[in-house]
């Protein structure tokens, strides 16, 4: 019990900090080791063992994907593909005369998940939305701080709703419950059609809450405004959507057609995008070595919170609670939902979330009821234990959402609310409405 409530307090302490303005980097090392005195394990071995392997472990797997796509967002921003994409979209939204401001926003949802659909990885994704965002937002004057609705399109819909998606939670869920990507179908197409009507709600909310206050792109976009996009206005020329777009469709054929990693698929798009836009980029190695340097920032940020992960999973109270997920009382779908999430906002990632309770409990959810099971369908378990993975795995302490408000130069307190409706509140509404509808037998 001392161990779980260490886990609670040190992801209370993590979530806190994080509004406060302290550093990750700072914080990750130091939650950890109160989660190891609160377990009994010895400090050293447990940092230098758990911490350093979870840290190490996720370099390796993820430092490409994020060098490169650092690399092609600089591309995509310094170039003006970026600002002549956000310019396209400004000028759609202004067909809307009095909804502007809401229309780029859902533009803004709409790249994402077009890209995270598309296979592009939301790590590779948010730092060409971040571009293209900014001139949007600035065109129009929209809040900077109202970025973080981007989420609704690569992190929620994409990411663990749509059905035939190629996310990496939809591969976990397939390989663990026998199925493929388009596993329930039409609970994946409700789910949506639902997410896209609370988005719609809160949109509109917020954008009162900016015509009531008078807000506008600054002061939120201040910080954001010095370091994205050094192309000067006055010699500004727009490139056709065709030229703008052409290292991403290089990006997204690669990935899907020929079936190469993303960080392939990405240096192939920054080879062409740094041919197609030669003569555009004046200072092409200064462009370069900020991507690169950014996608350092990014990785030790993202690598030292999924590190504090990791120690969580070696301790006796994630066991206990890992354990006591099997108990959940109810309706086989309300287990889903409640076991799913559970282990995601413990783990602080949907795909670690949801590969423990796949793992734990596939065979309670789907075996026969002669042997224990609940018998329940495989798609409709895939379905919605995918989405609800995307719930409580965005907390403020999630090392995604951490770094993707580091590079939107946004604090969490400025920042997150428009992350936490759209990845969190909006989720766990939609997973509750399918347990529900998945009882009628729609599959």
């Amino acid at each position: 019990m001392v161990s779980i409530i260490g886990i609670l307090l040190a992801v209370a302490l993590l979530i806190y900090t994080c509004y406060k303005g302290i550093p990750a980097v700072i914080v990750a090392p130091m939650v950890s080791i109160l989660v190891l005195i609160t377990s009994g394990l010895d400090i050293a071995s447990g940092m230098s063992g758990a911490y350093m392997e979870g840290m190490a472990g996720f370099i390796q797997k993820y430092f490409l994907t994020m060098f490169t796509g650092a690399i092609f967002g600089a591309m995509m921003g310094d170039s003006g593909a970026a600002k002549s994409i956000g310019l396209k979209f400004g000028r759609i939204a202004r067909k809307f005369p009095g909804k502007e401001k809401l229309m780029a926003l859902w533009s803004l949802a709409a790249l994402s998940f077009i890209l995270g659909y598309g296979g592009v990885s939301v790590f590779v994704a948010f730092f060409t939305v971040i571009a293209v965002a900014k001139e949007m937002f600035e065109e129009l004057d929209v809040p900077w701080r109202l970025y973080g609705v981007n989420i609704l399109g690569a992190g929620v819909l994409a990411l663990t709703m749509a059905p035939g998606s190629p996310s990496v939670n939809n591969v976990i869920a397939g390989e663990a419950l026998g199925t493929n990507a388009m596993a329930a179908p039409m609970l994946g197409i409700i789910g949506c059609l639902i997410a896209i009507f609370l988005a719609s709600i809160y949109f509109n909310w917020e954008i009162r809450q900016v015509e009531k206050n008078h807000e506008g792109f600054l002061p939120t976009g201040a910080e954001i405004a010095k370091v994205q996009l050094k192309v000067a206005d006055d010699d500004f020329q727009e490139m056709n959507i065709i030229t703008c777009l052409i290292p991403s469709i290089v990006l997204i054929v690669t990935l899907n057609v020929f079936k190469q990693p993303v960080y392939i698929a990405a240096t192939f798009g920054i080879i062409v995008g740094y041919v197609v836009y030669w003569k555009r980029m004046s200072a092409k190695i200064e462009t370069f070595k900020r991507g690169a340097m950014q996608s350092i920032n990014s990785v030790c940020t993202a690598s030292m919170v999924i590190a504090f992960g990791s120690v969580v999973g070696v301790t006796s109270g994630f066991a206990l609670i890992c354990s006591a997920l099997g108990r959940i009382p109810g309706p086989g779908e309300f287990q889903v939902v409640v076991a799913v999430n559970i282990a995601a906002g413990v783990a602080g990632s949907s795909a670690g979330g949801l590969t423990i309770a796949l793992n734990a409990l596939a065979d309670r959810f789907i075996g026969p009821l002669s042997e224990g099971g609940l018998a329940m369908n495989p798609q409709v378990v895939h379905r919605i234990a995918t989405i609800c993975s995307g719930g409580l795995d965005s907390l403020p302490s999630n090392g995604t959402i951490i770094n993707e408000l580091t590079q939107a130069r946004l604090p969490h307190r400025v920042g997150y609310r428009p992350m936490g409706v759209c990845s969190v509140v909006i989720p766990l509404i939609v997973a509750i409405c399918l347990s529900i509808i998945a009882q009628f037998g729609i599959v």
